[in-house]
């Protein structure tokens, strides 16, 4: 087979390659389940979470709860906003995060609590 011949054959090769690799798209990522997702298993290990903001006012001395989380998605990069009681509360909330299927990375943006953040107690929540 001389040069030219080759050239075609390989041409017809790659070709062949890549329309059979069109075949094999990946699944669309579904934001909204993996956003429902990482709130179901938030709430599992947290308990209800408000929908809405509350003040540290509102909230009273007594309110040492996970007071509001915002969970969304983009391209199953979740991020959580909002606020919680403690820094072994937020790392949690990112590794349970982590654990949901798909979740490619988590943003965790969630602020201490003043006056119920570990800082305040001397780490023992």
């Amino acid at each position: 087979m001389d040069i030219a011949g080759r050239m075609v054959s390989s041409i017809g090769i790659c070709a062949v390659l890549l329309i059979s690799g069109c075949g094999t798209a990946q699944k669309p990522i579904d934001d909204a389940a993996i956003a429902s997702g990482v709130k179901a298993r938030l709430v599992k290990a947290f308990g209800p979470i408000e929908a809405r903001q509350v003040s540290q006012f509102d909230r009273g001395a007594d309110g040492q709860t996970i007071t509001y989380i915002s969970v969304t998605s983009a391209g199953g990069v979740v991020t959580l906003t909002g606020e919680v009681g403690s820094k072994l509360a937020k790392t949690k909330a990112g590794e349970i995060a982590r654990g949901v299927p798909h979740v490619v990375r988590v943003i965790n943006n969630l602020s201490l609590a003043p006056g119920y953040s570990d800082d305040a107690v001397g780490g023992n929540r």
